[in-house]
């Protein structure tokens, strides 16, 4: 048998047996799911059966108290209004009521009045026979108190089930807790009020009495036929003993339906197995089976008239195969002259050169995947040199500025995201400094207020006068944004999210505040800024409040959340030495309250620097970068300061400057990471030759050089983005040091 053949026969058996597994696999996955969903679901309807009797129940329960807890019936047992029965208890208002009987019993437990009436709408009175069980039901409720003076049961008498309520007689004003007697009515179940049930149910129902089969069960489903199951619903009285049965029909075509699809699914499976089987045996033979026939015949060449004589075996692609017949034609070309060794070591030749490329592809895709941040970092930069050159041309009250203001702010978040990226594996500290919450704030609202709010009104309130506190910008503004998403998501994009900025001192004064302030219990005493955060959502249930900042503990559906938002938060907020607390409440929304130690004193945040001249006219710099925009954007920026910039693709290129004419430039600006000499080669030539002049290292990711960085050969060391003017103080700095003869700053 052909290797060919026995490829195609294990093929097909395989996918065979495979497709048998799946086909059964479905058939029971499918037939078990929709038999599972049809018990479910005459589950549900049992219970919706009883809650709407339940309904009938409450509904009796409620006219009972009403007449009940009234003067007019304190007064009859009284003896003090005779009339009271008569005048509201007629045929009429007994059928609207749907009251079947009335009884009526002094404070001692005696019956003072009762009323039938019969189905033929006849009033009559009960018999002492048939009034002598509910003279014990009486007695429970004038012996209870509380809850207890209310008693609702089933009873069945003469073959029809009757719902009875039972209540104490007691005053209007509930103040007065002394029961004069107790009202008993009752209703019944007949024919005409199991109609009433199966047309709200929209199912055939009936009563049965026989629940000595189904003791214990609540719900009982007994399968009639193929299309048809009885559902029993088991009535129970006060006691908790089952009194009847409600039967309903159930349509069970839903299983005949799944077991339809089962097949359906199977020969869908069956179809895709052999459209499958028959695609890969095709493509089989033609990328495996027929070169290695082809393969065959060659080497039967090379036997049959020698290793000379024979051609060459054809290799194709670049697998094991093709590597097999390269194999062969390397051992036949041992068997040649000279210049088959020659074109030998050629090949070989170009497999190395084939190897070293690999490698080198392997190398670069190292680089690129370390040097992400650095490149991200760069395109930043460059971003914010050309908006930075853009605004100079542009007046203040031009409409454009605010705009491209907001766009710097935007790049001076998407770098501290890098920084974030760069160290979160390293857990390292956040770089605090002296802000405004306040700006903080309303920077954040016009961040967020591009869309990731969708719909919501977004409302800041201040309540503070002394905002400022030490944070990490970045950080605390991922924080807020983080509970502003959460707070849409919650609403669905529509709706009020609060923003409120709020002080507190810890340990409170007032008794109650630990209930206002969530959370603060944990703190430190000091004085606190509080940044709240709420929406009108439907809230946390409370079950899962102290759960929400788990790691990836998330009540979002699949592909909305990964459950790292609020846990990050936390971690972020204790790192700045605050706390975060959730109040939330079912129907009433979330609210977070996220604490930060307020600064001391007179502590101020620095605001943004006006530009202001910098005495740079005249002075030369070299600008090192491998990435032009930065290199044309920022020289720009600094030529508009009065620099005279020469611009450098890399390392090498400057050291070449520098060498043409030393002593010429004032200061060198250089990135990090460069081609052919990095920023540490070149700042260590420079350290080297006769009159170097002070390098200063600009860079998007200092991370990439740690704590090995030689920060000895820098006069300062940069990181970007960077604002254009605190470029120009440093450089300027740099120059007037170097004129006085004082050393790099520290």
């Amino acid at each position: 048998m052909k290797l060919q053949h026995k490829a195609w026969a294990l093929i097909l058996t395989a996918l065979a047996l495979s497709a048998c597994t799946a086909m059964l696999g479905a058939r029971y996955i499918v037939g078990d799911s929709f038999a599972r969903l049809e018990t479910a679901a005459a589950l549900r309807e049992g219970e919706r059966a009883r809650r709407v009797f339940n309904q009938q129940v409450q509904a009796l329960r409620a006219t009972v108290q009403d007449y009940a807890f009234w003067n007019d019936s304190v007064a009859f047992v009284t003896g003090r209004q005779p009339d009271f029965m008569s005048e509201n208890f007629d045929a009429e208002n007994m059928g609207y009521l749907r009251i079947s009987e009335i009884l009526v019993f002094d404070g001692r437990g005696r019956a003072l009045a009762t009323l039938e009436k019969t189905p033929e709408g006849l009033l009559g009175s009960l018999s002492d026979e048939r009034t002598a069980p509910y003279q014990a039901l009486a007695a429970q409720v004038l012996a209870a108190e509380g809850a207890g003076r209310v008693l609702q049961t089933l009873r069945v008498v003469d073959g029809q089930l009757r719902i009875v309520t039972a209540s104490a007689i007691r005053r209007q004003d509930l103040s007065d807790p002394k029961s004069y007697g107790a009202m008993i009515m009752t209703r019944r179940f007949d024919e005409t009020e199991i109609a009433l049930l199966a047309e709200v149910l929209m199912t055939p129902a009936r009563l049965s009495f026989d629940v000595a089969a189904h003791e214990g069960l609540p719900t009982h489903v007994h399968r009639v036929d193929d299309e048809t199951d009885k559902l029993h619903a088991v009535l129970e009285d006060h006691t908790g003993q089952a009194v009847a049965e409600l039967v309903l029909d159930l349509d069970r075509r839903l299983q005949a339906r799944g077991h339809e699809l089962s097949w359906l699914s199977m020969a869908m499976v069956a179809l895709t197995s052999l459209l499958a089987s028959l695609v890969l045996v095709l493509v089989l033979d033609r990328f495996l089976l027929k070169r290695l026939q082809r393969l065959y015949n060659d080497v039967r060449a090379i036997t049959r008239d020698g290793p000379t004589a024979a051609p060459p075996v054809r290799v194709q692609g670049s697998d094991e195969i093709s590597a097999l017949a390269t194999g062969i034609n390397q051992l036949l070309a041992r068997v040649h002259a000279d210049a088959q060794q020659q074109q030998l070591a050629h090949e070989r030749q170009e497999a190395t050169r084939a190897q070293m490329m690999q490698g080198q592809k392997a190398e670069a895709l190292g680089r690129l995947a370390g040097g992400i941040a650095h490149d991200i970092n760069n395109s930043l930069a460059a971003v914010s040199g050309w908006v930075r050159l853009t605004m100079e041309d542009l007046e203040d009250r031009h409409p454009g500025h605010e705009s491209l203001e907001q766009a710097l702010k935007a790049t001076r978040y998407a770098d501290g995201l890098i920084r974030q990226l760069l160290a979160f594996g390293r857990k390292s500290p956040p770089k605090l400094q002296p802000l405004h919450l306040k700006v903080l704030l309303e920077d954040t609202r016009r961040l967020v207020s591009a869309g990731l709010t969708r719909r919501c009104e977004l409302v800041l309130i201040n309540r503070v006068e002394l905002d400022v506190v030490e944070a990490d910008p970045t950080q605390l503004q991922q924080v807020v944004v983080n509970l502003l998403i959460n707070a849409a998501d919650a609403m669905e994009g529509k709706g009020r999210i609060e923003v409120t900025l709020d002080e507190i001192t810890v340990p409170f004064a007032e008794t109650d505040a630990h209930a206002r302030w969530p959370g603060a219990c944990t703190l430190a005493p000091g004085r606190y800024l509080v940044v709240g955060v709420r929406d009108f959502g439907p809230g946390v249930p409370a079950e899962i409040v102290d759960r929400v900042f788990e790691p990836f503990f998330t009540t979002k559906g699949a592909g909305r959340g990964t459950g790292l938002g609020l846990s990050v938060a936390q971690g972020i907020t204790e790192r700045h030495g605050g706390h975060i607390g959730l109040r939330s409440a079912l129907g009433e929304g979330a609210h977070f309250h996220i604490y930060l130690p307020a600064c001391r004193g007179e502590a101020a945040a620095a605001l943004p620097a006006a530009t202001t001249e910098t005495g740079s006219t005249g002075r030369e710099l070299l600008f090192v970068d491998d990435d032009q925009l930065v290199r044309q954007s920022w020289s720009a920026l600094l030529e508009r300061r009065g620099w005279q910039v020469t611009r450098a693709r890399d390392g090498e290129e400057a050291w070449s400057y520098l060498v043409q004419s030393p002593g010429r430039w004032d200061v060198v600006l250089t990135d990090y990471a460069m081609p052919r000499l990095n920023g540490v080669g070149l700042a260590e030539r420079i350290h080297a030759s006769d009159q170097p002049p002070p390098v200063v290292l600009l860079s998007g990711n200092l991370d990439e050089a740690g704590n090995h960085l030689p920060r000895e050969l820098f006069a300062a060391v940069l990181r970007k983005p960077i604002e254009a003017a605190e470029l120009d103080a440093v450089l300027n700095g740099v120059v007037r040091r170097k004129a006085d003869g004082v050393g790099p700053e520290a």
